[in-house]
């Protein structure tokens, strides 16, 4: 299986949105979790949260106005 860097991941969203805004879109049980993924603290997520959150990344990531 493929390893995701979530930490770009996040860091590229961290751009558009805000932790919070993450962490309620994609499930996750907190901001500071989010937070730990984008500093490397953890590099390791569900496989629902990180469908979501690869969903998530591609419609931000597409979006102009943001």
């Amino acid at each position: 299986m493929l390893a995701m860097n979530w930490k770009n991941i996040i860091a590229d969203l961290c751009k558009k949105v805000t932790l919070q805004e993450i962490a309620d879109t994609c499930g996750f049980s907190s901001r500071g979790h989010v937070h730990d993924l984008k500093t490397g603290k953890h590099e390791k997520v569900s496989y629902e949260v990180g469908m979501k959150l690869v969903a998530y990344h591609k419609r931000v990531m597409r979006r102009k106005d943001a």
